[in-house]
């Protein structure tokens, strides 16, 4: 068929488009459509052919067509013609049909059936240019499909009103929108796959529609007084279920037996912050024919906790003791975790102990790694170890020594020990109100290095052990970092980035391999499993081989279990941080407002970080301030639950 000139109606990506052939070349045709597209189309994509037109008229009379087709496609009865067919099961042309409803075959009939059975595909399927009629109990599903679907479209409009009402309204909720918050409680607690989720997002957006549930369940009174913000909203359950508790309770006292070395002689002291319950590590220290015997002793949770077992499963879950501003939320049970695997003070505890010896110049000699029962005497604080250093107590002193020495050693490797001042904040919630209160932690101090050096060293010789005896652990790999040295003569803030930039992310691996920021050559992490799983799973393995008993992971099972755990950690981090810059943020909002605070530059855009708080925000307009520079600031906008602070010139 010669098709110049016409008007025709053709598919394109499955729809129905009107265009004018302006030229053909056997089978291509040149097409140009209303919008004034230039198009090639096959010639077996031709639908309808309407009429021959010159090229300057086509669009208002493909626009007169089209309105035509329109004006008889809405007479079509869909259903109507379905049922004058019959099951025939044969396919028909448009054209056909278009005879069968309209008694007539135009090419502005055939078009109105051609977009009406496209349209409405219960009764008809399409099949290239041609419909198929589909049976009655095809059409039967398809019809309680789509009233399915109409029902829950409704169920969600209605939904999505209420969610909209319970966002932006402030006033009472009234009981006749119970349903709704139920169900925005359970996606809350459970994150089960419900519309609220997708309503919320896009009521208040993706970032902020947990904070939006948690204030419509505050509201609504669904929450208890004491509910930490944060914890409800990252879906986190603070108590242990029935099962833990009694697992927990079951649990007998330890008993020192005569397959532990027996340390309990030995005055062991812990070392920790004043509120710390879960005490993970302590020290001892002897002299022995002008040598130093050092005692690092690690909490041996492996003796309580089994793999497998429901103490087990739930560290598993929960991957880390979570500390906030307000609480901590234990990766045990108190009855464990504070008390019968905690190295408290005055009574005996089993451990796993790496014993290492020194000589008189704090130079390393040789170490062991055994299964012990140890007795703290005294449990101190970072602050109290710091005043008995600097009143030279002989046993601290030399422990300080020894991780000056050790932390030498590091540094010649390529390590660095640059720990910048930590912010500290704990809040104390009462009826009255919160009680906000801000420290700093100096990283460099001599009880923090000690203890620091003490968990390093622990975890470079476990490292040593496992790779020795070819047990399975997982170790922890850095790449080498660029050979930036630390520049001195930089504010702390930015030497510390500029050096934070040069490392590689650390990495998870089944050989050992270089740390390149700790200087080392293996290394793995065992030191705190009492609050990190990952840590429990490792001390199980050395364990294990200590008794000669069966290694209770393989290392594909070790890879996958701690990985999964190390993403965890990495939320629970995330967790943390935004908690804490949320009090903090409170904090200034309630005692720094109209205060000038000093801030250090650290970039020509305007980004300022405060020096008393390490809290970094926006300042529009430094002037002339360079990176490094302090200035003097006030706070001028804050939004705590968005983690934002905006300054302006003092």
């Amino acid at each position: 068929m010669f098709l110049e000139g016409q008007i025709i109606e053709f598919l394109e990506a499955d729809q129905l488009k009107p265009g004018f052939v302006r030229k053909q070349e056997r089978d291509r045709l040149q097409v140009i459509d209303p919008r004034g597209r230039h198009l090639s189309v096959n010639g077996d994509r031709v639908v309808i052919v309407h009429c021959s037109v010159r090229e300057n008229d086509f669009p208002k009379t493909a626009k007169t067509i089209l309105e035509r087709v329109q004006a008889r496609q809405s007479e079509v009865d869909i259903a109507l013609l379905w049922e004058s067919i019959g099951s025939s099961g044969r396919e028909f042309q448009p054209l056909e049909l278009a005879e069968l409803f309209f008694s007539e075959s135009t090419p502005e009939a055939t078009s109105a059936v051609f977009h009406a059975l496209s349209q409405d595909s219960v009764y008809f399927k399409r099949n290239g240019l041609h419909f198929v009629p589909k049976t009655a109990d095809q059409v039967a599903t398809e019809q309680t499909r789509r009233t399915r679907q109409r029902f829950h479209e409704e169920q969600r409009d209605r939904l999505t009103e209420a969610i909209k009402r319970l966002v932006r309204e402030r006033g009472e909720i009234g009981p006749e929108l119970a349903p709704v918050i139920d169900r925005i409680q359970s996606w809350m607690r459970y994150r089960t796959g419900d519309d609220v989720e997708g309503i919320l997002e896009q009521i208040a957006g993706p970032a902020h529609a947990r904070d939006a549930a948690y204030d419509i369940l505050a509201r609504a009174g669904r929450l208890p007084l004491n509910a930490d913000r944060f914890l409800v909203i990252a879906g986190i359950e603070e108590s242990f279920g029935p099962a833990q508790i009694e697992a927990a309770a079951l649990l007998p006292p330890p008993v020192h037996t005569s397959q532990r070395a027996d340390f309990r002689d030995l005055p062991a002291i812990s070392i920790d912050d004043e509120d710390t319950l879960e005490v993970d590590d302590a020290l001892t220290i002897r002299e022995e024919e002008n040598q130093y015997v050092v005692g690092i002793h690690i909490a041996d949770v492996s003796s309580f906790v089994s793999r497998g077992d429901v103490l087990d499963i739930e560290a598993l879950k929960r991957a880390s003791t979570i500390y906030l501003p307000t609480r901590a939320v234990r990766m045990l049970p108190e009855r464990l975790s504070t008390d019968l695997a905690s190295l408290k003070e005055t009574v005996d505890r089993p451990a796993f102990t790496v014993e290492v010896r020194f000589d008189a110049n704090f130079n390393r000699l040789e170490h062991r790694i055994v299964l012990s029962s140890i007795h703290v005497r005294e449990r101190l604080t970072y602050g109290e170890v710091d005043d008995r250093i600097d009143a030279a107590d002989r046993g601290l002193t030399a422990l300080y020594r020894i991780a000056l020495r050790l932390r030498e050693e590091r540094e010649s490797h390529g390590a660095i020990n640059f720990r910048r001042r930590e912010i500290k904040v704990r809040v104390q919630q009462t009826e009255s109100g919160d009680d906000i209160r801000i420290s700093s932690v100096d990283g460099n101090s001599a009880s923090r290095v000690l203890v620091s050096e003490m968990m390093v060293l622990l975890n470079r010789l476990g490292a040593d052990f496992a790779a020795t005896n070819t047990l399975p652990v997982i170790f922890r790999t850095q790449e080498p970092r660029e050979p930036i040295p630390a520049d001195t003569t930089l504010p702390d803030v930015l030497a510390f980035e500029k050096l934070r930039r040069t490392f590689k992310r650390s990495r998870l691996s089944l050989t050992p391999g270089l740390h390149s920021g700790l200087g080392l050559s293996a290394y793995t992490q065992v030191s705190s499993p009492i609050r990190r799983y990952s840590d429990l799973v490792t001390q199980r393995q050395f364990t294990a081989l200590l008794q000669s008993n069966p290694i209770p992971h393989t290392r594909e099972e070790l890879l996958q279990v701690l990985a999964a755990a190390e993403g965890a950690e990495l939320e629970i981090r995330l967790l943390e941080e935004r908690s804490t810059t949320y009090w903090l943020l409170k904090y200034l909002a309630r005692e720094k407002i109209g205060a000038a605070l000093n801030a250090t530059v650290l970039d020509r855009k305007g980004t300022v970080e405060l020096d008393d708080y390490s809290l970094r925000g926006r300042l529009p307009d430094p002037g002339t301030a360079e990176p490094g520079n302090t200035v003097q600031v006030t706070i001028d906008e804050i939004d705590p639950l968005r983690a934002e602070i905006r300054f302006r010139r003092a």
